[in-house]
């Protein structure tokens, strides 16, 4: 960690350290400058945050950040700026919460990026880096121009996975999108430049370890917002109802379900479908579709309180937001064995894993749940203390902080 003799008062007067970091050293000098420094560049949603980390608006990304930073905010030894690129701000935003600080730097066109290899949004995050002067450099999401950093970065690193874009290259999901092919060719890079890399899930270190088996990854699962832990899942009797979470999306595996839906004869039960999405389906969906759009979090833990079961017939997913927070909520789930989410539903008991996945098994599985209310309901209660405990926010914070010190003490 850095010399306190190397920082004067006209260093911190000039904002050579961060705000937050002038705030804490006229209080004491002596244990900011004993705290680890950690600079996280993510996609935090600081409104969500300053709402107090009780939900987010419909299509937000990233929705595991906001609670552990509330989290992080109890870790004494760690002194933790955020930094992240965003189209809400057009001029560098620095706020502090939870004795965190926040760099808002505005974002650029995608397109650029990519096309530069990510120089102009690389230059802008050097610059904060610089003022923020960190311990531990952390970046989340090959999706994004955070992991750019990390070439010749001077600290040690960690790159966090959220998706596997070579593996969803691999399978084709990014057929007519050129730009996500762009990024997962970067990734391939990136991760090969990180001190070590973390992914929420077996599989997802499995592919990653597939781009090269000698990488050091580590698995930290991301945990779901308390607000999930206080629902009382009450499925209507009479309204069997199934929730997909993904919207017209060919990876989520939209196709399959819709087709296992137009099977004959027509299906009793309603699907649910949250989010969006591009998928060419047809000009019309199947009447036991209804399309709810982007939810925000209290519209989708009203349906989560209503509906049997959660479907995600994902072709490739790391480890599914909306699978965890059903979990959390008690629902039972029907998903494939593609991905993180394999690791912790467990066939015939918290849900049902559709093997081959296809539409045909996919019907045959909804159908065999939803004609009976107390099946589902005792699959949702099979192994749900043990699901709550696994996607607390506060594990997900003790994985980190105990990288970061880590890192440090090599």
């Amino acid at each position: 960690m850095h010399n306190p003799i190397t920082s004067s008062k006209k260093d911190l007067a000039s904002g050579s350290l961060p705000y937050e970091g002038r705030l804490s050293i006229e209080k004491d000098p002596v244990r900011y400058f004993d705290m680890i420094r950690v600079a996280i560049l993510a996609d935090m949603p600081v409104k969500a945050l300053e709402a107090g980390v009780t939900g987010r608006g419909g299509g937000d990304a990233a929705t595991w950040l906001p609670q552990l930073a509330q989290e992080f905010s109890k870790q004494t030894d760690l002194a933790i700026s955020w930094v992240i690129l965003t189209k809400s701000v057009r001029k560098p935003r620095i706020s502090t919460l939870l004795g965190q600080t926040f760099y808002e730097i505005p974002k650029g066109m995608m397109t650029v990026d990519i096309l530069t290899g990510h120089w102009f949004a690389r230059e802008k995050l050097k610059r904060v880096l610089d003022v923020i002067r960190p311990d531990v450099i952390h970046v989340w999401g090959s999706e994004s121009s955070y992991p750019s950093v990390l070439k010749g970065a001077r600290v040690p690193t960690i790159m966090s996975m959220q998706g596997i874009l070579s593996e969803y290259n691999r399978i084709g999901s990014f057929r007519s999108n050129w730009r996500m092919r762009c990024q997962a060719s970067y990734e391939i890079s990136w991760v090969k430049q990180a001190t070590l890399l973390t992914t929420e899930s077996k599989w997802g270190r499995d592919r990653v370890l597939e781009i090269d088996p000698t990488l050091d990854v580590r698995l930290v699962e991301y945990g779901v917002n308390p607000s999930f832990y206080n629902l009382t899942w009450q499925p209507d009797r009479e309204k069997p109802v199934i929730l997909y979470c993904g919207g017209k999306d060919w990876r989520k595996g939209y196709d399959l379900l819709k087709k296992a839906i137009e099977m004959h004869p027509v299906p009793h039960w309603t699907c649910w479908i949250a989010g969006g999405g591009s998928i060419e389906t047809g000009n019309k969906e199947p009447a036991p579709i209804e399309m709810l759009g982007n939810l925000t979090w209290k519209e989708l833990q009203e349906r989560m309180t209503r509906a049997w079961a959660l479907v995600l017939p994902t072709r490739a997913d790391t480890s599914p937001n909306a699978v965890k927070e059903a979990r959390v909520v008690g629902m039972p789930v029907i998903t494939s064995r593609h991905g993180g989410q394999a690791g912790y539903i467990k066939d015939g008991e918290n849900g049902i894993l559709v093997d081959p996945l296809t539409p045909e098994r996919l019907r045959k599985s909804i159908d065999l749940l939803l004609k009976d209310h107390s099946l589902a309901i005792r699959m949702g209660a099979l192994r749900h203390s043990e699901d709550r405990d696994y996607f607390q926010p506060a594990r997900t914070a003790s994985g980190f902080s105990a990288l970061y010190r880590e890192l440090v003490k090599r």
